[in-house]
């Protein structure tokens, strides 16, 4: 069995990432509304098959209930999958492979490109940008989310200090508060049944709307400063 740890970022990392999830903005929106949208169960497994590599709690718990309220089955045990043929017997969809190479490769290498092209040959490039814009909103969820939890760790005496405090610091009052609806949302999600793909598709872009506002501010500065793709990974 193949075990991920959990990565969270460093300051170049986060930059890098934010780059590619600002630019994938417009992209993401369509992942949910128009002509390139994904079936609402598909993009939920999508999101969770990403999480499967990378597990955040708040992605976990967000996500995990949309799933289940788009009718996706099994999905807890799509979230705790160990490699891509435990994905694909749960999902069998071209568009789970591409999420879950995505995922192991941090959205970046040669492997990823290729997915890729192969997700656009088996349906549409456009769509497959769809696909791809999805991987990137839950990659930068899962590691915010992350580096938000190693930095509270510091003070439980469960995290070594592996990158800058004020990196940190800074980064949990910045995305503190949306973390905290996240969070807030999870529980409230759980009292909801399985819902109408119109509401998923609409319940998905105001999740994209809130999350852009925050994403834009960092988004721009990773036009402008240094950036680098490392990231962290923690045990």
């Amino acid at each position: 069995m193949t075990v991920y740890n959990k990565k969270m970022w460093t300051l170049g990392g986060c930059l890098a990432d934010h780059k590619e999830v600002f630019k994938s903005l417009p992209s993401i929106l369509g992942a949910y509304i128009g002509s390139n949208s994904v079936d609402p169960e598909l993009n939920e497994s999508v999101m969770v098959t990403v999480n499967s590599v990378n597990s955040c709690p708040y992605c976990e718990g967000l996500h995990g209930q949309l799933a289940r309220m788009a009718g996706v089955e099994n999905q807890e045990q799509l979230m705790k999958a160990s490699n891509l043929e435990e994905c694909r017997s749960l999902v069998d969809d071209p568009a789970i492979t591409y999420a879950r190479i995505f995922a192991e490769n941090d959205g970046r290498g040669p492997l990823v490109e290729e997915a890729l092209n192969t997700l656009g040959e088996a349906t549409r490039p456009a769509y497959a940008k769809s696909v791809q814009a999805l991987c990137w909103f839950l990659l930068w969820g899962s590691i915010g989310g992350n580096t938000i939890n190693g930095f509270l760790a510091r003070f439980k005496g469960q995290s070594k200090p592996q990158s800058s405090m004020l990196f940190e610091a800074i980064f949990f009052l910045y995305y503190g508060p949306l973390f905290l609806v996240i969070a807030i949302v999870n529980m409230l999600l759980k009292g909801f049944p399985k819902v109408p793909k119109w509401f998923s598709a609409g319940f998905g872009a105001l999740l994209t709307f809130i999350a852009g506002t925050w994403i834009v501010l960092p988004g721009l500065l990773s036009l402008v400063l240094p950036t680098s793709p490392r990231i962290l990974q923690l045990d």
